[in-house]
């Protein structure tokens, strides 16, 4: 890397810091060009040489928080790799929640709410979507197929109009996977989101004495639901 790219590369990143902090102090949707460029004594103009609008600046900072979260469970789902899948699994899951706490601008960048006026582009979001359930899938994929775990009765009763559809970036990821890992896959992050919002929001302390154990001991009654 060049005395010229390491310049632009440190710059890129101060924007993307700064970016973070606007949003943290006013949410997601506070995010101003202007402002960062103010704050780094640069003009307007100047700021577009590294991010041509404000949603390439959002576009990227979606990717990088992505990459995050995939990086952190794929090192989880490693660490316990030799474990059974049920261990592995509430493992990844542990992650999950720390990484969102840990990150809160970055998890409700990725999973809140829609910015206004923000059009993602999903030729570049979505593979990197992909590889945040990758670890995922594939943990309940061994636990069914290579464990031998049977599925959950109410599999065999979906109707027609809960029936799983192929996101592009499953199926460039994990074009093989059986539509009920998938499912139970979905069924699972309905859960565990709704759970990290409502403590990223501060809705379940005021009801809940420990929202750790809380959310671990329903992860295992989940698991138990699903055969795992």
């Amino acid at each position: 890397m060049t005395r010229r790219e390491k310049f632009r590369q440190i710059t890129m990143d101060e924007i993307k810091s700064l970016a973070r902090l606007q949003m943290a102090e006013g949410g997601t949707a506070s995010l101003s060009l202007n402002a960062i460029a103010r704050q780094m004594g640069m003009s307007g103009p100047a700021l577009y040489r590294y991010f041509e609008s404000r949603d390439a600046l959002i576009t990227a900072l979606i990717v990088d928080a992505y990459q995050a979260l995939a990086a952190a469970l794929e090192e989880t789902a490693a660490r316990f790799g030799d474990q059974p899948a049920r261990e592995g699994l509430l493992q990844v899951l542990l992650s999950y929640r720390r990484w969102a706490l840990d990150h809160p601008v970055d998890f409700q960048l990725i999973f809140g709410n829609p910015i206004p006026g923000y059009q993602a582009e999903e030729a570049v979001t979505a593979p990197t979507a992909g590889k945040v359930f990758a670890p995922i899938l594939r943990i309940l994929e061994r636990a069914y197929r290579q464990e031998n775990r049977p599925y959950p009765n109410f599999l065999e009763n979906l109707p027609p109009q809960v029936q799983i559809r192929f996101s592009q970036s499953m199926q460039d990821f994990q074009p093989f996977l059986p539509e009920k890992v998938v499912y139970i896959g979905i069924v699972g992050w309905y859960h565990i989101h709704g759970m990290i919002m409502l403590e990223l929001f501060n809705h379940i302390q005021p009801l809940v004495s420990d929202p750790a154990a809380f959310y671990r001991f329903e992860i295992e009654r989940l698991m138990d639901l699903m055969n795992l």
